[in-house]
């Protein structure tokens, strides 16, 4: 697989899945634009992707920000000429029962989560319908299986599907495909716990049957679904709902 001259956006690109991502777009040859808010660990990212295939031009933004999306979408334009693929990336996640989580929570989640989504696939879409592009949106697998204490990341998520697949009809007739990447049970600094940690908690999980794969997933697994639906294999490939979870969906009925 090649992405040679593909032009990629890739928002919280900075640790964690991002980074994966762009580490295996630019291995294939990808132009990225790696947005985060976070410069300093942007700049990392670029000093170690030095000499790989591709390109990585890192860009310091906060997507729920109208101005700085707008602008990003102009740095993506000025640097590679163009867009081809906007994958949303970008999010957060406070836990806590509903009598416990405050307003300015649970609607920082709808911003990190969703309002994210919409304004940088609103600013892209010039671009997008341009180059007949392709808008890839991380979802998560707790929307089918909601853990407790948990119900304001579930709802965000869901709410990322259903735009996914709504914007997946509309945009169709431009030539734009959207689709939602779902991951499971990966380790992931989001959560706020080291990859040793996670790992740990994960194959206690896998053990109990929680998982149908006896194997604990990683972020290469993610960026490969996302390489493939950015390239020319996904090219028939729309509204979709892709989950890449080891078969955490089908497991016990109490999730970790």
């Amino acid at each position: 697989m090649t992405l040679a001259g593909r032009r990629v956006i890739v928002t919280g690109a900075s640790s964690g899945l991002g980074a994966h991502v762009v580490r295996h777009l630019v291995g294939l040859g990808g132009e990225v634009l790696a947005v985060a808010r976070r410069a300093d660990r942007l700049e990392a990212l670029a000093r170690e992707l030095e000499g790989a295939p591709g390109r990585v031009v890192p860009w310091r933004a906060d997507v729920t920000v109208e101005a700085e999306v707008r602008a990003t979408v102009a740095a993506a334009v000025d640097a590679f000429g163009g867009l081809d693929v906007l994958v949303n990336n970008a999010g957060s996640e406070v836990q806590g029962p509903i009598d416990g989580l405050p307003d300015e929570a649970f609607e920082g989640m709808l911003r990190a989560n969703v309002t994210s989504v919409f304004r940088c696939t609103r600013a892209a879409l010039a671009e997008l319908r341009r180059s007949r592009g392709v808008v890839i949106n991380l979802g998560s697998t707790v929307v089918s299986r909601p853990p407790r204490d948990r119900f304001g990341y579930v709802a965000s998520k869901g709410a990322v599907e259903a735009m996914s697949r709504a914007l997946a009809l509309d945009l169709g007739r431009d030539g734009i495909r959207v689709n939602v990447i779902r991951p499971g049970i990966i380790p992931s600094e989001l959560r706020g716990l080291s990859e040793t940690e996670e790992r740990a908690k994960f194959e206690t999980g896998i053990a109990f049957g929680r998982q149908a794969l006896s194997e604990v997933g990683d972020g290469r697994d993610i960026a490969e679904a996302v390489a493939w639906l950015a390239g020319d294999g996904g090219r028939f490939v729309t509204g979709a709902v892709i989950d890449i979870d080891g078969g955490f969906t089908l497991g016990a009925a109490d999730p970790i």
